[in-house]
């Protein structure tokens, strides 16, 4: 029974042995795949972690006294320093390469020289923002498709077996990765353009009033203003050991070289020495007088060895020194962060869609103005408040005239545009906003096509005719009465002469009798005057003969009023006018 347990225990223990074996053969495998079995250069894996292990203050104490208490190399960028916005001057930048005998060792390289590195230099995370966090690597070429680098290169160091980001990192004014404080050699370019180069505090890093644009850490300080600063930079940087040796080792050791350096007037520059550890290449002091002779003042060591990839658009330009899975071959390595040359930019990019960005200027298009075309601007006066400023210029409002909308409508014309025709006669105005008309004096109608109303005359034909009679007409536009004698008005006769010829028209076929009062028919008049006539002489015939018959009765009363003269007058009639004629003769 005891055999039996034993047995079991045995079995048991073996079998947890056997997982473990398994799962750190996997962890190996996976750990093995990221590790890199040809050129490597990288410091500080033997202690376990990246970086100085000193302090800032052993740093500053440690350099010559000659710089005082600043750790680092500041200097103006070429091209306009201390302007964010200047403009820039062709060529971005000019790539020159090289086949230099270093020692008796000749090695080809490249070295790049960026005028206007403010605007044109950046820090790429590999392969995409936030490379870094993920623990990403990827070929300086897939980096360098983040911007369309002109010119791409490697540059900072990584951890070969986790991939993880060293040093300060500052990508385009983001800040990417904070080493707190660590001392190793960095290149930044701040805010205002200034290039910085060396060992900086953590408040260095952080400084908001003139922040970090670009940061990246190397390992080495090659050149400071103008002198060879290695054997300072080894006491800044060293340790015990590094993976290929000492620290005098890895100074020292021939291999592949990528360093950021700059010259007396400001120009950035990169440069790299292909070679491989140990094989070919140069050491970083044969680097630093390599640097020197080609105009470098400050210079850092960035990463190095089978990392060293330089990219000219899009194309691995160099020799790396990396097998590829045919041992016949060799490949650009899958490395950490890159630094990369590129056009301009513009802010924003895309110029608001309303431009195109060249040579980190916005082209805008039409009426757009400003730094980034986000303003309509349509001439001085900006469509004089009576439009609105478009891409294609002023929208005038209705009634203004293009192409500043300063002007109303010219004669003849209103609306839109002012491309409506007005429809006003007898040289009536329109309104340019609506068209409508505004009609000289003696006409009316929507369009003045007509004459003031029969009575009326004047602007508006608000005026009332005087001619004595209501009756009657007067001019329209004048207001004078005897309009037969009117100065050339044509269309008023014409219009008087058609309406006559209306009227015979009408009664015409009508059988129409004009209406005319008794006292205008000059037969009435006559007959009128004839019957006054015969009234009167009738009445002149009656007097007559009662004055005669007066005298009569007052000389011979008797007869008067004799009964046989009353019957013979009665009885037996004879001319009156006769009859006193005998009377009177027989008297006598």
């Amino acid at each position: 029974m005891a055999a039996y347990m034993w047995q079991k225990v045995s079995f048991a223990i073996w079998q947890t042995l056997l997982i473990s074996l398994v799962w750190t053969m996997t962890q190996c495998k996976e750990e093995m795949s990221i590790t890199f079995p040809d050129d490597i250069i990288t410091p500080y894996v033997e202690q376990g972690y990246h970086g100085s292990p000193h302090s800032h203050r052993h740093t500053r104490d440690c350099q010559n006294a000659k710089y005082g208490n600043v750790t680092h190399q500041t200097q103006p960028s070429y091209n306009h320093p201390n302007n964010s916005n200047a403009k820039v001057t062709l060529p971005i930048v000019t790539v020159k390469r090289f086949f230099d005998d270093f020692s008796n060792r000749v090695s080809p390289g490249h070295i790049a020289y960026i005028n206007n590195p403010l605007r044109t230099f950046s820090v790429l995370e590999p392969f995409e923002v936030g490379g870094c966090d993920s623990k990403r690597r990827a070929t300086v070429e897939e980096s360098a498709e983040q911007r369309k680098c002109l010119v791409a290169t490697n540059a900072g160091y990584f951890n070969t077996h986790t991939g993880e980001c060293y040093g300060n990192i500052v990508s385009d004014g983001r800040l990417v990765s904070n080493s707190n404080g660590i001392q190793n050699a960095h290149f930044g370019i701040r805010k205002n353009g200034t290039l910085v180069f060396g060992y900086l505090t953590e408040e260095d890093v952080l400084d908001t009033e003139n922040p970090f644009v670009q940061l990246i850490g190397g390992v080495g300080w090659i050149l400071r203003d103008g002198e060879v600063y290695l054997e300072e930079s080894m006491k800044a940087e060293c340790t015990d050991t590094e993976e290929t040796g000492s620290i005098n080792k890895f100074f020292s050791v021939i291999s592949a070289r990528t360093a950021l350096a700059s010259d007396r007037e400001g120009r950035l520059m990169i440069a790299q020495v292909d070679g491989q550890t140990t094989v070919r290449g140069v050491t970083l002091d044969e680097f630093a007088q390599f640097l020197l002779k080609h105009g470098a003042v400050n210079a850092i060591n960035l990463d190095g060895g089978g990392s060293a990839t330089f990219v000219i658009n899009g194309t691995v330009a160099n020799y790396p020194s990396d097998h590829c899975s045919d041992p016949a071959f060799r490949c650009a390595r899958q490395v950490s962060t890159v630094v990369c040359v590129h056009k301009a930019d513009c802010s924003p990019p895309d110029c608001n869609s309303h431009g195109q960005c060249v040579l980190g200027e916005c082209q805008c298009r039409g009426n757009w103005r400003g730094p980034g075309c986000e303003v309509l601007q349509c001439g001085a006066r900006n469509c004089s408040h009576h439009g609105i400023c478009t891409e294609d210029g002023c929208k005038c409002f209705a009634g203004y005239q293009f192409p500043y909308c300063s002007q109303l409508c010219g004669p003849g014309t209103y609306g839109n545009g002012c491309h409506s025709e007005c429809l006003c006669e007898h040289g009536g105005d329109c309104d340019p906003l609506t068209g409508d008309c505004t009609c000289m004096p003696g006409y009316t109608g929507q369009y003045c096509d007509e004459i003031c109303p029969y009575g009326f005359y004047g602007p508006g034909c608000r005026e009332q005719c005087n001619c004595g009679d209501t009756s009657c007409a007067c001019h329209h536009i004048t207001g004078l009465c005897n309009i037969s004698y009117m100065y050339n008005d044509t269309a008023y006769a014409n219009l008087l002469q058609a309406g006559q010829c209306l009227a015979n028209s009408v009664i015409s076929e009508q059988h129409l009798v004009p209406y005319i009062s008794l006292w205008e028919n000059p037969y009435v008049i006559a007959c009128i005057v004839l019957l006054t006539v015969l009234i009167t002489s009738l009445m002149c015939n009656i007097a007559l003969l009662c004055f005669r018959c007066t005298c009569k009765c007052s000389t011979r009363p008797m007869n008067c009023n004799s009964p046989m003269r009353s019957n013979k007058v009665a009885y037996h009639p004879v001319n009156l006018f006769q009859a006193f004629e005998d009377e009177d003769s027989s008297s006598l």
